[in-house]
């Protein structure tokens, strides 16, 4: 897998779904400063990869989140004074 772009998200990073209940639904991470929408294919009939892809952020996401909190946990304890 390669990677042509990687960003940094600020302090203000947030993510979410706009457009709920609309025609034009997309996933939004903000990154402070700039912006990823992730939109879904107009032809309904592609959507169940589209689902699937939605689903490999989400469960890669977790992943990474419970990596760091590990590692961040490590990390506090070894700055802990002895």
């Amino acid at each position: 897998m390669a990677f042509n772009a990687m960003w940094k998200p600020g302090p203000q990073a947030v993510a979410g779904m706009q457009g709920n209940g609309s025609a034009s639904p997309a996933l939004v991470i903000y990154l402070d400063p700039d912006s990823l929408a992730i939109l879904p294919p107009s032809d309904p009939a592609a959507w169940p990869e589209f689902i699937r892809l939605l689903r490999q952020i989400r469960d890669s996401a977790d992943e990474l989140a419970v990596f760091l909190d590990k590692h961040k946990a490590v990390r506090d304890d070894d700055a802990r004074p002895q």
